[in-house]
C-alpha cells in the first residue's frame, strides 16, 4: 500500500510562498477524482503502424500552444502528453477535438484557480481495452504533489498481443534515489505485460546519476532506448524527454525543435507492432 511521505510543519519560505502556502492552492487528487475522460472513442482497434507524438505541454501556458498543438497533432494516431492543465483554454481545444479522446490520471487541482487539474494523459482515436494509473510514493518537496503514470493498454488489429502505451511525468527536485524508486515502480508493471510496449514522457534526468538509473530500470524492465535526434529540451545539459520500446519496430523519428508551443520540444515517431 502506498502512503503519503510525512512532511515537517516548519514553515519554509520559497519564492517569496510558504510551504504551507503552496500546499494550500495546490490539492491532491484523491483516488476517485484521478480519472478524466475528454471525447468518445470511435475505433476498437489500433493500426499495426502508428504515429505517435510525446510531448510536455508546459501547462499550455505558452503564447502559441493552441496553434503549435493543432498543427503538431494532426495526422497522429496516439498522443503521449505531460502537464496537462485543463484550464477553459485548454478543454476548449480537446473538447472540440474529433480525432482524440483524452483520458488523463489527475495528480492535483489548483484550487486558486478555479479547481483545474493538472496531470497526464494519452489521447487516441481508439477505446482501450484498459486505463489504468500509477501515483509516485514519494512526493515533490514545497508543493507536497505526487506525479503520475498513466497506462493505456490497446487492441492491435490482426495481432493477439495488445500494447501497452505508458505516460510519465516523473518526480523532480527529489534525490536520485527518489526517482529510481519511481521508474521501478513502473518497470514492474511493464514486465507483467505479455506484449510490445511504447513508453515516453519528461523523466526529469537532469543528472549523470538519473540517466544512468533510468537506463538500468528500463533494461530492468525489458524496453529498449529509442535513438532520438538533437533539439530536445535540456536542463544542466541532460535531455529529460525520452522514449522506451519492446516489441516495435521504429521507423522514424523526429523532434519538432522549431516549435515554441512549450518549453519542451514535442517528439514525433512512427512505429510498427511486430
Amino acid at each position: 500500500m502506498i502512503k503519503a511521505m510525512g512532511w515537517m510543519t516548519i514553515t519554509l519560505s520559497v519564492m517569496g510562498f510558504s510551504t504551507n502556502a503552496f500546499a494550500k492552492r495546490y490539492i491532491n487528487a484523491k483516488n476517485s477524482e484521478v480519472n478524466l475522460r475528454i471525447g468518445d472513442y470511435k475505433q476498437d482497434a489500433l493500426k499495426t503502424d502508428l504515429k505517435v507524438f510525446v510531448w510536455n505541454m508546459y501547462k499550455g501556458d505558452k503564447p502559441d500552444w493552441k496553434k503549435e498543438y493543432k498543427r503538431l497533432t494532426k495526422g497522429m494516431d496516439i498522443l503521449v502528453l505531460q502537464e496537462l492543465y485543463i484550464d477553459q483554454k485548454m478543454s476548449e481545444v480537446f473538447q472540440e477535438d474529433e480525432n482524440f479522446a483524452y483520458d488523463m490520471a489527475t495528480s492535483f487541482f489548483d484550487s486558486k484557480k478555479g479547481w483545474i487539474p493538472s496531470g497526464v494523459a494519452i489521447a487516441s482515436d481508439v477505446q482501450p481495452l484498459r486505463s489504468f494509473w500509477q501515483r509516485s510514493h514519494y512526493r515533490e518537496p514545497f508543493i507536497r504533489t505526487p506525479k503520475m503514470v498513466l497506462f493505456n493498454e490497446f487492441a492491435v488489429e490482426g495481432s493477439d498481443q495488445n500494447l501497452l502505451v505508458v505516460t510519465i511525468h516523473a518526480i523532480n527536485f527529489v534525490s536520485s534515489r527518489k526517482l529510481r524508486h519511481q521508474l521501478r515502480q513502473v518497470g514492474n508493471v511493464v514486465r507483467e505485460h505479455r506484449g510490445p510496449v511504447l513508453f515516453g514522457g519528461d523523466f526529469n534526468t537532469w543528472s549523470k546519476k538519473k540517466e544512468r538509473y533510468m537506463r538500468k530500470e528500463m533494461a530492468r524492465a525489458g524496453l529498449s532506448e529509442v535513438a532520438l535526434p538533437g533539439g530536445r529540451m535540456r536542463t544542466f545539459r541532460h535531455y529529460l524527454d525520452y522514449v522506451f520500446v519492446k516489441g516495435l519496430n521504429v521507423n522514424y523519428t523526429k523532434v519538432h525543435g522549431g516549435s515554441d508551443g512549450s518549453d519542451h520540444k514535442a517528439i514525433e515517431l512512427g512505429v510498427s507492432v511486430k
